[in-house]
């Protein structure tokens, strides 16, 4: 039996399906190569990469916020509740630094110029204007990237890390949501048990409020209207074929 070659975001995959053989178990949406993400999630990552300087500005408006916001709840207390500040200074610092690892990984392939230490001493914006702009133009090379060596905080110390890029892709899709978890720009979704008329995949989500339904696989829009039509249609022809 030919073996199936899945989405490596797995569960988190946004063509994500059950498992023919044990329908509770979520797995990737099947894909030709033996390693790599579905095209579905290479356009999410895609955009993730392009939104990277952005996501960093929310962040500081978000910190700043949060600051100000301190300062009125706390008059009159000596402790400050700080792990909310902590956190967004955390998403930052991982923002900065997983972007600026991979993209000196990505410019060593092409053998684009990076200067790491010149990075380093470059205002954060910068260095994430320069890091998007060359991952968001090489992410096929960001995917297939093997075995690159970086550094990272873990435990608290600093330790070397053995990475592939599919790792880079899952992280910075992953510290996309978080900003904007923290940011607010995400609300409350419905995920809906019937496929997609167009793509058939079971990816249609409806947040919480809205009277559109938008395929996270396809991309598709349909209003409530649009979709009990479409719906309908195919019904009729499956019926026509029977």
């Amino acid at each position: 039996m030919t073996e199936i070659h899945r989405c490596y975001r797995g569960p988190r995959c946004a063509q994500r399906e059950p498992d023919p053989d044990y329908p509770q178990i979520t797995r990737g949406a099947p894909i030709n190569a033996a390693e790599g993400l579905c095209d579905a999630c290479t356009r999410h990552l895609t955009q993730a990469i392009a939104d990277i300087p952005r996501d960093y500005l929310d962040l500081e408006t978000a910190l700043a916020g949060t600051r100000d916001g301190l300062r009125q709840l706390v008059s009159g207390t000596r402790e400050l509740p700080v792990p909310i500040s902590l956190s967004i200074e955390t998403v930052q610092a991982a923002l900065l630094h997983e972007a600026q690892c991979w993209a000196e990984s990505v410019a060593d392939v092409l053998r684009v110029e990076w200067d790491t230490q010149a990075a380093r001493d470059s205002r954060p914006g910068v260095v994430l204007e320069r890091a998007a702009r060359l991952l968001e133009n090489s992410v096929s090379v960001l995917l297939a990237l093997r075995g690159v060596v970086h550094t990272g905080w873990i435990l608290d110390e600093w330790t070397t890390l053995d990475r592939d890029g599919l790792d880079g892709a899952v992280i910075l899709l992953d510290l996309s949501h978080r900003v904007r978890a923290i940011t607010g720009q995400l609300r409350l979704t419905h995920n809906l048990p019937e496929p997609c008329p167009r793509c058939e995949h079971r990816a249609l989500q409806r947040a919480d409020g809205d009277d559109v339904f938008r395929c996270g696989a396809c991309g598709r829009h349909y209003t409530w209207d649009e979709y009990q039509e479409l719906c309908t249609l195919l019904v009729a022809g499956r019926e026509a074929v029977a």
